[in-house]
């Protein structure tokens, strides 16, 4: 949507709406004047996005360009013909075609829509304030943060997902290989077998029986992991899921208010009012949840209630984050407040992070052996007890 303001400003926005009347409504409630209104993609057309390295790339030198004195769409046709991604090279085109026509940095990325609404909304703040070269290095510097985070979080979560496949893969072993040829071993051998034996090779001839139905639960599984990560009812569903568990939920929490509170303070630092940022966070944070309380701080906000206020009402942050909002909107120093605390919540996941780590290895691995131990117990005890009787 491009509209104008009471001061005569010419902005571009993205707002949710069914269609363009009540797109138009919601502009004029707030006391602007829509000018163009164009839908963006909806939800079941697909649009290729840049991916992030190639975004950070693109940017620094971008940013090098810009603070070396080359004017903007210069240095967007050098980056043209140096760009090695298909997709930047043809988006990047695009947007100097746009740029010759009269459009704005932000305006021309909006129209071709593979650039993130978040980093649009970072450009809008520079091109308003002047100082792009700046928002993009601040820009910058939270794309490594987010990076470090993920890598973190990633990281631990690879040794308890490592000891989860070779459990699964032993399981297998035993079910489809080891157990069939004991129980040709004891097939009219006379052995006795204990209850948890026979419970255990019976369990083993249904696994060999139903191979092919495993097969099919299987896809079925990948279909519902698939369903689980990409629709939003799925991602509900997960995030309830992984917000249940001790550790993990707290860790989650933790990860996305400190990626809320950086990207509020890198908006609102470039020039962005804060309704005008927490909509932009809205629109792109993957957690239903905090997109949920999001919608909820926004329409306080919009109502006239402070901050930090709209934060505690909706139970978005704890409340130290919240007190610590409060004092940055006090003093005038909201962006520096809300990087302070993005700081404290970064250190809070790097503690919880560890903390999962230490807890999870050693639990599974204790899991793991009682599990192939005990196993492996049920189909030997009748050899034992046969080597016994012999004796």
């Amino acid at each position: 949507m491009k509209f104008t303001t009471s001061a005569g400003e010419i902005l571009v926005r993205d707002f949710e709406g069914g269609d363009a009347a009540e797109v138009k409504a919601k502009v004029m409630a707030e006391g602007n004047f829509p000018m163009d209104v164009r839908r963006t993609m909806g939800a079941f057309q697909s649009q290729k996005t840049l991916k992030p390295e190639t975004l950070i790339l693109f940017n620094q030198e971008l940013q090098a360009l810009l603070k070396a004195g080359i004017p903007l769409l210069q240095s967007l046709e050098l980056l043209v013909g140096h760009g090695k991604d298909p997709l930047l090279r043809s988006s990047l085109e695009r947007v100097v075609e746009l740029l010759k026509e009269g459009m704005s940095f932000s305006e021309s990325m909006e129209q071709v829509g593979t650039f993130p609404a978040v980093y649009r909304a970072n450009v809008v703040a520079g091109e308003r304030s002047g100082t792009l070269p700046e928002v993009i290095a601040r820009w910058l510097a939270f794309q490594s943060f987010a990076q470090n985070s993920r890598r973190r979080i990633l990281e631990a979560l690879f040794y308890p997902s490592f000891l989860v496949g070779v459990l699964i893969i032993a399981l297998a072993v035993i079910f489809n290989v080891v157990l069939p040829k004991f129980a040709e071993i004891y097939q009219g051998s006379g052995i006795e077998m204990p209850q948890a034996t026979q419970v255990l090779l019976d369990l083993g001839e249904f696994v060999r029986r139903t191979i092919y139905f495993q097969l099919v639960l299987l896809a079925a599984l990948a279909v519902f992991i698939r369903w689980m990560f990409t629709a939003d009812a799925g991602k509900q569903v997960w995030e309830r899921i992984l917000l249940s568990l001790p550790k993990l939920g707290t860790l989650y929490r933790m990860y996305h208010s400190s990626v809320f509170t950086r990207t509020l303070g890198v908006l609102l630092s470039g020039g962005m009012p804060a309704l005008q940022a927490l909509e932009v966070i809205q629109r792109t944070t993957p957690s239903e949840r905090m997109k949920k309380r999001l919608r909820n701080v926004t329409e306080l906000v919009r109502a006239g209630s402070s901050l930090h206020t709209a934060l505690e009402q909706s139970q978005l942050l704890d409340p130290l984050a919240v007190e610590m909002t409060r004092v940055g909107e006090q003093s005038s120093a909201l962006p520096e407040m809300l990087n302070h605390v993005s700081d404290f919540f970064d250190q809070e996941v790097e503690k919880a992070t560890t903390a999962v780590t230490a807890l999870i290895g050693p639990v599974l691995i204790l899991f793991m052996g009682v599990t192939v131990l005990g196993l492996l117990l049920a189909v030997y005890i009748p050899l034992f007890n046969a080597g016994s009787a012999v004796h």
